[in-house]
């Protein structure tokens, strides 16, 4: 598969994510919070893809370990937001940044 294959399949995997956030609103979060782990999963698989196709696999530069990490924080969001520790809308505010921060990496990846 090619590189641009996996980028498209990465942003579904992020849209799919961030679609998740959203469900925090909705009365029957649980269920719809599926999308979340489902984008989580696409963008997971497609981001090693993309790491393979670009060479950078075996030695994985500093940007990218700072990326799984943010990745990991954004799976755990939901969690805090269920347990009452923050507020759905204070968790959506924290995805977006962590969004922010996940494209800055992926764009420019910079020497960390």
């Amino acid at each position: 598969m090619s590189l641009s294959f996996y980028h498209l399949l990465h942003l579904l995997g992020l849209i799919l994510v961030f679609i998740g956030f959203g469900a925090l609103f909705t009365p029957d979060s649980r269920r719809a919070m599926k999308w979340h782990g489902i984008g989580l999963l696409i963008s997971l698989i497609s981001g090693f893809g993309m790491l393979a196709k670009l060479g950078i696999f075996k030695s994985m530069p500093t940007w990218v370990w700072a990326k799984i990490g943010l990745w990991l924080v954004l799976g755990f969001l939901p969690v805090l937001c269920r347990r009452g520790i923050l507020p759905a809308r204070m968790v959506v505010l924290l995805a977006a940044a962590i969004g922010v921060v996940l494209a800055w990496l992926g764009y420019l990846k910079p020497a960390l």
